[in-house]
């Protein structure tokens, strides 16, 4: 009797119940979509970080990650790489020769961290060889021994990134249906080299309006952008003497990844044609990098191995990436505090609504006490009417909310605006949202807590009331 005589008082004033459902329907919409944007964001960091960057697990001298010099060699490693075979759940793994190095071309000089990797191996491990970006170019492999493979980062500051419009590109915009009013501008620029994308965004701002170039303005850089292949870079590195050694390679390919600053420290070249250069009987191991099938299996791969390091260090990926293992530990806390203020908002407008409603009905409450309904029952009505309201819309926004952010992980959202400064601290410019289980029972439990919470003070204020003065209420 009370659900049903509940359920029918909360409609008694629909207009009023409907902007209390509505507005609880669009804050958990919005809630399950920021948490959907975190979720995914931190899956996409610690993703990438794994696959791209450090793999689950790092072996290295102990002193190497505090002094990267090319002496500090992984020590006894014919036995390190006995336990590794014999570990359950390994994906791969792969030997690393890591020196600090300055990369040089006739235009401009980085500083970078070139790897000497087995290229076979590195595949097992990394997804770099999955990241090359530009036509024409490729990973490195054993057949062109003295290939590079650079960053798109290192190719701008190299100045091998270039801009360059000509009648092809012209053809193309075309067919992306491009204005001919817009093309005709863009031919004052053919066949001019603007070797920075500052050079060419400057060039397009005086050629073209605001309006033409927020909707062309992508495109057309993105179809002028074209990269040095197959151009020299000088590579100097100090022998294990302390002696500067030079070296040549040429480009093959450029890669790039979510993370900018990863990006421009990192080349990648062959093992066997590095060691050439400093001169070594043997390749230098500086690093050796583990990916398991799990990651729950990474603590327990670190302690068998750390028994068997002796002077070498074992790092996982949380250590070696920080900033992705804080997110990942933390999500529980975003919840709290995401969800917290968007449902501490929602329920003074509970406490509102229902405070008017109980004004609204002082003399029907004063009735129902003078025929003898209980003080226990007048609060549990109210207590279920407040419920009835904040489930309602709390339901809605939910539904609403996973089918936005499925669909929307299938498409990703853009930060075009933000996409560089992002792209510098390692996070993707377009993000993927994902929903989870864990999360919707969490805001289901949260949102009856609130209703719960928001019933007390309306319904106290009804208990209040004497029946004789509420009978006499006009």
């Amino acid at each position: 009797m009370i659900l049903s005589l509940a359920w029918k008082n909360v409609w008694r004033n629909k207009k009023r119940s409907l902007v209390v459902i509505v507005a609880v329907t669009l804050g958990i919409i919005s809630g399950v979509l920021l948490i959907g944007i975190m979720e995914g964001w931190t899956r996409q960091r610690v993703n990438d970080a794994i696959y791209n960057e450090v793999s689950h697990i790092q072996i290295h001298d102990q002193e190497y990650i505090k002094n990267e010099e090319i002496d500090l060699t992984v020590s006894n490693p014919d036995k390190i790489i006995r336990s590794i075979d014999s570990l359950q759940g390994l994906s791969g793994w792969v030997q690393r020769s890591k020196i600090v190095a300055m990369a040089n071309t006739p235009w401009a000089n980085a500083g970078v961290m070139i790897y000497g990797v087995d290229p076979e191996k590195e595949k097992q491990v990394t997804g770099i060889h999955k990241k090359i970006v530009q036509a024409g170019g490729r990973y490195i492999d054993a057949e062109h021994p003295g290939d590079i493979l650079i960053s798109d980062k290192t190719a701008e500051i190299l100045k091998l990134k270039q801009y360059f419009v000509t009648d092809s590109i012209l053809g193309e915009l075309r067919v992306e249906k491009v204005p001919e009013t817009v093309l005709t501008k863009l031919e004052t620029l053919k066949n001019i080299r603007f070797r920075s994308p500052g050079d060419f965004r400057e060039a397009l701002r005086k050629e073209f309006s605001k309006k033409e170039l927020d909707r062309f303005g992508l495109l057309i850089t993105n179809k002028a952008l074209d990269y040095r292949i197959r151009n020299k870079v000088q590579i100097t590195i100090s022998d294990q003497e302390g002696t500067p050694i030079q070296g040549i390679f040429r480009v093959c390919g450029i890669f790039k990844t979510t993370n900018t600053g990863f990006d421009q420290a990192t080349v990648f070249v062959n093992a066997p044609e590095l060691a050439k250069l400093y001169g070594g009987n043997t390749i230098l191991i500086h690093e050796m990098a583990i990916l398991l099938n799990s990651i729950d299996d990474v603590d327990d791969v670190k302690e068998k191995l750390s028994r068997i390091s002796g002077d070498n260090s074992v790092s996982t990926w949380k250590e070696l990436a920080p900033d992705a293992a804080m997110m990942n530990d933390f999500m529980i806390v975003y919840y709290f505090i995401f969800v917290g203020i968007i449902l501490l908002a929602l329920a003074f407008g509970i406490i509102n609504t229902m405070l008017m409603a109980i004004l609204e009905r002082t003399k029907e409450l004063g009735m129902l006490m003078a025929i003898g309904m209980n003080r226990r029952r007048i609060f549990k009505m109210i207590m279920m009417e407040t419920i009835f309201l904040t489930f309602i819309g709390a339901a809605a926004g939910m539904l609403a909310g996973w089918a936005i952010t499925e669909a929307l992980g299938k498409t990703g959202i853009r930060f075009a605006g933000w996409g560089e400064g992002f792209e510098a601290i390692g996070f993707a410019a377009r993000v993927y949202p994902v929903m989870t289980i864990e999360f919707l029972l969490f805001t289901t439990v949260m949102v009856i807590i609130t209703a719960i919470i928001s019933s007390i003070w309306p319904a106290r204020k009804a208990l209040k009331l004497n029946p004789v003065e509420a009978l006499r209420t006009v």
